[in-house]
């Protein structure tokens, strides 16, 4: 057992602990000679112990994929509702399930604690031996949007204007007048010459 592990079930009170099972599931028939052969039922990928007072989550338990899966075989991985039939999850590759990928849960947390969302990531190829089988557990909470200020009251001077430096005007904004007096100038004096 990792050493951060070991602190992450430390941090977590048993009292408010909850088990999250996360389940894999093909979305091809293992069989591709025969199309009509059924799918096997999903199946218990990890357990991850988590405490929604305090945003931490471990790992307790997890069982790989088994098969000779290749990179053109997808995995359905999440949390499965068997009562409607309903995925909360992402799709991957089986061979990012291989022993040289670290492995990487995310938990999606709405602002009450609860899980909405499964995500799943592989990082780079593993650093030495013995490391072949880490698996990380991470909780993202959702954030919040910008929001509108709706209401805000506009603040006027004495004067009833608003406050505030005017914008700079440009060189043709101020003296657009004499460039025209300029150009009726040298029209009329063009015109006297002939």
């Amino acid at each position: 057992m990792t050493k951060m592990r070991l602190l992450s079930l430390l941090y977590l009170p048993l009292a408010f602990a909850s088990t999250i099972t996360i389940y894999s599931h093909p979305l091809h028939s293992a069989d591709a000679s025969n199309p009509s052969s059924s799918l096997p039922t999903p199946t218990p990928l990890a357990q991850i112990v988590y405490d929604s007072s305090t945003s931490l989550a471990s790992l307790s338990s997890y069982t790989p994929p088994t098969g000779a899966y290749t990179s053109q075989h997808l995995l359905r991985i999440g949390l499965f509702d068997p009562n409607n039939n309903e995925w909360k999850g992402v799709v991957t590759s089986a061979a990012s399930f291989r022993d040289e990928y670290r492995k990487k849960f995310v938990l999606h947390v709405d602002e009450k604690g609860e899980v909405y969302h499964i995500g799943f990531g592989t990082s780079g190829r593993r650093q030495g031996k013995g490391r072949e089988n880490e698996v990380e557990v991470e909780v993202v909470q959702r954030a919040r949007g910008p929001q509108p200020v709706l209401n805000k009251p506009i603040v006027l001077n004495a004067e009833g204007k608003l406050e505030g430096k005017e914008p700079e005007k440009t060189f043709l904004q101020k003296y657009w007048w004499a460039l025209l007096l300029f150009l009726a100038i040298q029209v009329l004096s063009s015109g006297g010459d002939k």
